[in-house]
């Protein structure tokens, strides 16, 4: 179940939204991407302020250079992880999902880069979030091997229905 927090003025109402979704979630329920730039696979776990998505490596495809992986590849996971984080709070709270796309990068640093076929996991905090412009930590994980992390700012078009 997620927990939605209404400000109004000074005045705080907490509500229990009524929709129950479950985790894992197959990110192709909340993203519109398709192969080849669905890279990740599920979402599972998520709240207002963390999420934890899960992907694989591919074994060959449009992120590579030689038989190293672009560095474009992790920071496109980190977006897409979430986008998913926005998609199923969105949902959760029976809102519509909204397009958005990256705008920002900072502080990037891809540590190792990794070998088709092993499991990942993305792990996003939200750090700010101002309006339709979400600040977020990303980190890509190989088992416990810190693979990339970065600073995204991402925009939600908040104004479609």
């Amino acid at each position: 179940m997620v927990e939605c927090i209404c400000s109004f003025g000074e005045e705080t109402m907490e509500n229990t939204v009524k929709e129950e979704f479950e985790l894992p979630m197959p990110a192709g329920l909340l993203l519109p991407h398709r192969a080849p730039m669905l890279l990740v696979d599920s979402l599972q776990e998520c709240n207002s302020e963390r999420a934890v998505v899960l992907a694989r490596l591919p074994e060959k495809g449009i992120f590579f250079a030689g038989d190293q992986f672009l560095p474009e590849f992790f920071v496109e996971l980190i977006a897409q992880a979430a986008a998913l984080q926005n998609g199923f709070i969105a949902l959760s709270a029976g809102k519509p999902l909204h397009d958005g796309m990256l705008v920002g990068l900072e502080d990037f640093s891809l540590n190792k880069n990794g070998h088709g076929g092993e499991r990942l996991r993305v792990v996003v905090e939200k750090t700010f979030e101002f309006g339709a412009i979400s600040f977020l930590k990303g980190e890509v994980f190989s088992n416990e091997d810190l693979l990339a992390t970065g600073n995204l700012k991402v925009w939600e078009d908040l104004k479609k229905p």
